[in-house]
């Protein structure tokens, strides 16, 4: 289900009717396709957002803050400088279609009165947010660029008059009888049902197009020209009971799920043909769409940072098990070192001898068998000086060997570290948790500082809290920071500490609170672990468990690195199903 005409007529009803005559105090942008304008209108204040993101392109009242940038993007300082102070006059649907104009009644620089309008485009990945002069209609400026390279159709560009997007359907409010009967008519008898009704009427979305076949009792893969009469009747009756809900404005607003509890879509109409889908009911448009896009907006706009830290991550890594791999490779060459210490040493017990075509056969007194070994020389050097050098490798590789156990042992340690990276960012739920992971990346010297930028005050960590069924609460650290914080600062030494065995996840501590735990909750808390785990996927998880006390951290290690001893393990399925979160 998308956001169609019906969908954005009822938007406006609400927008017009709480936001007209009222006053834009501040004006955000976000994110780069985002607009949020905060409106004062009768005592209360109103906050209006505008996005023109492709894939959840909306406009409407929101509850929800944005975390706003440093420094604002030049289309907000555009914004302030023409609409700070002004006063919304209008707010309107542009022939029933995904379009919506605000107009402003503003000062311009010599002090006289002008109108000035915002018009947001729902289009897809052609949505956009325009700023035009009302009365000329010539664009100020948009969120989104269209030259001619991009659109040989419109243009959307400083200087140029905004045009609307062309389009030839019917509006479905303007629509009688006779009219939808002569369209049935003259439209192409192969078209099908379903596709004549979106494609016939501005602002029906296919999901529209869907419920009246189903109020008709229509097979949706009926062609036009099977249609008889009385089903051509049906159908207009169907159309009509729709518009009608439209023009009464008997607006109810629901999140249809599907039987696994995802969102399967939205709609501001009662959905016959859903009647069986549960739903969450809404008071108004701003609420829902708040609700159903959070999540989404949040994924979004954290696929959008991540992508090339991703790549670099794992370029990262991939070069890091090619170093181990060679190191491992040498490390297997040091360690034929004692070889070489034998032969200086032989040779050394064996001055007397007289070597033989460059070589020396002498008794191996190592050897339990007493063998005879021979002793490659170079022609060049004394039996001493062969002697010495072997000696000489045989030091040689023996530090090496101690250098190489060294650099394995830390190459090894930071591909752990960088896989738990990948594995936080993909746990993300909020910009804010990205945000700290970049942060840890900068000071352990895996990124670089791109800008010197103020420093914002230190936030308090905000964990995942769930509550256990003895009433206990269980906390989830989201990424290596508040790993660190949540079990040295936030834990007490009685309360339990769980991780997924051997595997990047969350540090979670289950607050003992000086009371015996159950069985039960040991088993919830550990079935946390597993699903903020890497094997949040897999059908049991092994879960390592002791008391906070037990877990310590060494001196110099990286964040969210820990050790432990006299642990428990439990093998467990990852689930939190049956917790309330807090």
């Amino acid at each position: 289900m998308s956001l169609d005409g019906i969908f954005l007529q009822s938007i406006n009803y609400e927008l017009s009717n709480k936001l007209t005559g009222g006053r834009v105090d501040k004006i955000y942008q976000p994110d780069k396709n985002e607009i949020v304008i905060l409106v004062r209108n009768n005592g209360e204040n109103h906050k209006l957002l505008l996005t023109a993101i492709s894939s959840s392109p909306r406009v409407h009242l929101t509850g929800v803050s944005r975390k706003n940038p440093e420094q604002p993007p030049m289309f907000c300082m555009l914004l302030r400088k023409h609409l700070s102070g002004a006063h919304i006059t209008q707010i309107r649907q542009v022939n029933f279609d995904r379009i919506l104009e605000i107009t402003f009644e503003c000062m311009d620089e010599l002090e006289t009165t002008v109108h000035k309008s915002l018009i947001i485009e729902i289009m897809g990945k052609h949505s956009n947010i325009i700023f035009v002069n009302s009365q000329s209609m010539i664009v100020i400026d948009s969120i989104k660029r269209v030259a001619e390279n991009m659109s040989s159709v419109r243009q959307i560009y400083p200087g140029l008059k905004y045009v609307t997007p062309p389009d030839i359907k019917a509006n479905p409010m303007e629509t009688d009888r006779a009219s939808f009967l002569k369209s049935l008519e003259a439209t192409n008898k192969g078209i099908f049902v379903f596709d004549f009704i979106y494609k016939s009427f501005t602002g029906l979305s296919p999901f529209v197009s869907r419920e009246i076949c189903f109020l008709a009792g229509l097979n949706e893969g009926t062609c036009l020209g099977e249609l008889e009469t009385e089903e051509k009747v049906s159908l207009w009756e169907a159309f009509s009971k729709i518009m009608d809900k439209v023009k009464s404005r008997q607006y109810t607003y629901s999140i249809y799920l599907d039987e696994n509890k995802e969102q399967y879509g939205f709609y501001c109409l009662d959905v016959a043909c859903l009647k069986d889908y549960e739903r969450k009911m809404y008071e108004n448009p701003g609420n829902l769409l708040d609700d159903y896009y959070f999540e989404q907006d949040n994924k979004n706009k954290i696929n959008q940072r991540v992508s090339s830290l991703i790549r670099s991550l794992n370029t990262k890594i991939d070069r890091d098990r090619k170093k181990v791999d060679k190191q491992r490779t040498e490390l297997l060459n040091a360690e034929a070192k004692e070889k070489y210490k034998i032969f200086g040493e032989l040779i050394l017990a064996n001055l007397h001898a007289v070597p033989k075509d460059h070589k020396l056969s002498v008794v191996n007194y190592y050897d339990p068998e007493q063998k005879e070994i021979v002793i490659p020389l170079d022609p060049k050097l004394t039996l001493s000086q062969n002697s010495q050098k072997f000696f000489k490798r045989y030091n040689k590789l023996k530090k090496a060997e101690e250098e190489l156990t060294k650099l394995i042992e830390t190459s090894l340690k930071e591909i752990e570290y960088l896989e738990n990276i990948l594995y936080s960012i993909e746990a993300c739920e909020t910009t804010d948790d990205l945000d700290e992971i970049y942060t840890e990346l900068i000071e352990e010297g895996f990124m670089k500082k791109k800008s010197k930028v103020k420093k914002t005050k230190e936030q308090k960590a905000e964990f995942l809290t769930f509550i256990s069924s003895g009433g206990h609460e269980i906390l989830v650290g989201r990424n290596n920071l508040q790993n660190d914080m949540l079990t040295f600062k936030i834990g007490k030494k009685d309360d339990f500490w769980f991780h997924a065995k051997n595997m990047p996840g969350s540090h979670v501590i289950l607050r003992a609170e000086g009371s015996e735990l159950s069985d039960d909750e040991y088993v919830e808390a550990a079935g946390v672990a597993a699903y903020y785990s890497k094997g949040r996927n897999s059908g049991l998880v092994e879960v390592d468990y002791t008391k906070k006390s037990n877990v310590k951290k060494p001196a110099g290690s990286k964040p969210g690195f820990v050790i432990y001893e006299t642990n428990y393990s439990m093998l467990t399925k990852p689930t939190m199903e049956k917790l309330a979160k807090k």
